[in-house]
């Protein structure tokens, strides 16, 4: 695990940078509140988790926040649940296995934030594959055969009237330029990555045609002691990650380069030509979040029938053998404070940002 924290967390790595409030005398009286990512790396699209650092979102909004990233769901989870991380950003098919395997886990997911799946089919623009049952008997490519994808390219198999264990082969092909070069050289004639890596593999000079299944992927999850004990601290904090989300959609660019401050720029190839492919990556990606002028849906808001429903296909897809109580799993008891934030503010100073 790569902790980015002023202290660190156990586990973790401590960072050269230190990304708490610039303002340290002011900030010290603030809740401290850390929260955590779910990939090895941290990249642009996670902005609207660790922006509020930087442009000051979560000062403003009344808490100390800090910042790091665990290697996959399963590692922030584990943070959260010791308390050691208050907020986790994690699959929600991660929060319903660990909670099955152990119902009085402190864990509670109390913001939905990838409204659509992560997970997705994609061929060649020009490829004849045109719906997902012409894969009958085709090769793809996934990232390894343990992948988080498999699950839902099963469903959509399945979905598409195809046997997902015998009328298609899977094939580890990793993740960036690897996938590509195996789609364009015909060894796969399809991909199941998630929605980064293939805006990724688009950056690369690749068109692709998009497949997938409706159903929603990742929430935000905190320690339920801690969110009975500081609730208008968690509320606080969520209202920064609607601010970061905010200015991720409004302003890619910026949001980049704030990202290349904490966490360097890449090198061996331009500037311009980095910033825009990361720019691309981010606004793919953040068309699974809310969208920020959208007044039809509720920042965070979550159902229990999408919950049931991520129990069903779990329990179809063979992941889990009977489904629990969803509402164990979520509380929506925040929903209407934090949707009662000013945005305008943040929508201004994404604009005076520029793309």
């Amino acid at each position: 695990m790569i902790g980015f924290t002023r202290r660190g967390l156990a586990g973790g790595t401590l960072a050269a940078a230190a990304f708490g409030g610039a303002r340290r005398g002011s900030a010290q009286a603030l809740p401290k509140v850390r929260i955590w990512g779910a990939s090895a790396t941290v990249e642009a699209y996670h902005g609207f988790l660790f922006l509020g650092i930087p442009l000051g979102f979560y000062r403003e909004q009344g808490v100390d926040a800090e910042f790091g990233t665990a290697a996959g769901s399963a590692a922030a989870l584990q943070l959260v649940a010791t308390n050691q991380a208050q907020l986790g950003y994690v699959g929600m098919e991660t929060l319903i296995l660990a909670k099955q395997r152990n119902p009085t886990l402190p864990v509670t997911a109390v913001f939905l934030q990838d409204r659509q799946n992560i997970y997705e089919v994609v061929v060649a623009e020009d490829s004849p594959i045109r719906s997902l049952a012409d894969l009958r008997g085709k090769t793809i490519g996934v990232a390894n055969l343990a992948s988080g994808a498999i699950p839902s390219l099963r469903a959509m198999l399945a979905d598409a009237g195809i046997n997902p264990q015998t009328g298609v082969e899977l094939v580890p092909v990793g993740n960036g330029a690897a996938a590509a070069a195996a789609l364009r050289a015909g060894r796969v004639q399809a991909l199941s990555l998630f929605r980064a890596q293939h805006a990724i593999i688009e950056t690369l000079g690749y068109k692709l045609r998009y497949f997938t299944r409706e159903q929603p992927s990742s929430a935000l999850v905190t320690n339920t002691n801690f969110l009975r004990q500081n609730r208008d601290a968690m509320a606080s904090t969520l209202r920064g990650v609607i601010a970061g989300s905010i200015f991720a959609q409004i302003a890619p660019q910026a949001t980049v380069r704030e990202h290349w401050k904490m966490f360097t720029r890449p090198t061996g190839i331009s500037e311009e030509e980095a910033l825009n492919r990361a720019a691309y990556v981010l606004r793919r990606a953040s068309e699974l979040w809310k969208r920020w002028d959208d007044p039809a849906v509720k920042w965070g808001d979550m159902t229990l029938a999408q919950w049931d429903a991520m129990q069903s296909f779990m329990v179809q897809q063979q992941l889990m053998d009977r489904a629990i109580d969803s509402n164990t799993l979520f509380t929506t008891e925040l929903i209407e404070t934090i949707n009662r934030m000013d945005t305008a503010p943040i929508v201004a100073r994404a604009r005076a940002a520029g793309g």
